[in-house]
């Protein structure tokens, strides 16, 4: 939050009025597992609850203090450097198995566009952002990065279904890719 206040402010001369955090069932697949069952059903229970208390703040017009934390900090700092000038080869790693129904919902969901099916088969273009949003949403979990997430649980918000996912292109209506 802190960077796309700093970016708002570098680019539009105004910074957030409100920034809040939820918490939310990890889904980066890349290093780790997300919770499954009853931990999961768990944290979204809390996280509506979470969510009412952002209603009620936002219709008051309220300015709360951004969230900070010391670790995310550091990690910015350390890390998002090298992340940037790495990140989108890093789908060179990428496996599809031959369970792959060349069914075409990882390259119509891919906010980077970074997948082309070439006879049948997804290919990766290596303008990857590593959201992982092809790895949880094929349907029958045959994309992995690696031996990294073989056997790992998939996890997408079960109030997003496939088609919300989907990006229009071109001339293109979503509910037709």
């Amino acid at each position: 939050l802190r960077q796309l206040d700093g970016i708002l402010k570098r680019q539009q001369g105004r910074g957030l009025d409100a920034a809040f955090g939820v918490h939310m069932p990890g889904n980066y697949i890349l290093m780790y597992e997300s919770p499954q069952g009853e931990k999961q059903q768990e944290i979204l229970a809390k996280a509506d609850d979470e969510l009412a208390g952002i209603a009620g703040e936002v219709s008051r017009c309220g300015r709360p203090p951004m969230p900070s934390s010391l670790i995310p900090r550091i990690l910015m700092i350390l890390i998002y450097p090298w992340l940037r000038s790495h990140v989108h080869d890093d789908d060179r790693k990428f496996t599809v198995a031959d369970t792959c129904t060349s069914c075409g919902t990882c390259s119509a969901i891919c906010p980077a566009q970074n997948i082309e099916l070439r006879d049948g088969r997804p290919v990766f273009l290596h303008r990857c952002e590593l959201c992982c949003g092809c790895i949880h949403t094929c349907p029958v979990q045959a994309i992995d990065a690696g031996k990294k997430t073989k056997g790992r649980k998939r996890y997408r918000n079960p109030e997003v279904k496939t088609d919300d996912l989907k990006i229009p292109r071109g001339n293109q209506p979503a509910e037709q890719i």
